[in-house]
């Protein structure tokens, strides 16, 4: 039986602490104006770069949460072939949707007039700074998921709105870092 009552007594305080983060978010981006008026087109790879981390981030934690409760993996992080399995596809899926995402960009700045230059520039961006964020965020996942059920907190109310928040915000300090660092 689901008891709502629980659901937002571990909800509402973790959504509130990732509303005030996103603003933070908004506001990092906003302060890096310059860099944003040198390359436009990154900041058109924002929401599908910060999609692609949420939903990967969110498909794992989901998933790690369904295996604890099953009984198919215990909190103790120790190497599992259910772990593994889940990680590893999560990877694949997010290092080729990062690339699809830089080869698409690049097109499409290619075919509004953008400079020539600029067509490998997008590729290795969103590549180099998805790898970086996803590692992370699964390693979060995992982190949290498990300490999160350890402590009797169901992971699936509170793992997903952390990882998309921390996602959103690192995602945009890593995009702006390895793009300032190409350019």
């Amino acid at each position: 039986m689901i008891d709502a009552r629980a659901i937002y007594k571990e909800s509402i305080p973790v959504l509130s602490v990732c509303a005030m983060i996103s603003v933070f978010s908004g506001l990092f981006l906003g302060n890096n104006e310059d860099l944003l008026k040198m390359l436009p087109g990154i900041l058109v790879i924002v929401p599908s770069f910060n999609a692609i981390n949420g939903n990967v981030s969110s498909v794992i934690a989901s998933r790690l949460s369904s295996a604890l409760h099953m009984g198919l993996i215990k909190p103790d992080f120790r190497r599992s072939k259910t772990l593994e399995s889940n990680v590893y596809a999560m990877a694949i899926t997010s290092v080729l949707s990062f690339f699809m995402l830089g080869l698409a960009a690049a097109a499409l700045n290619s075919f509004f007039g953008g400079e020539a230059e600029s067509f490998f520039l997008f590729p290795v961006v969103t590549f180099f700074s998805g790898l970086v964020t996803i590692s992370v965020l699964i390693l979060l996942a995992i982190f949290a998921s498990y300490m999160i059920y350890r402590n009797g907190i169901d992971p699936d109310n509170v793992v997903v709105p952390i990882l998309t928040t921390v996602g959103d915000f690192m995602g945009i300090g890593v995009l702006l870092l390895i793009t300032g660092m190409v350019l």
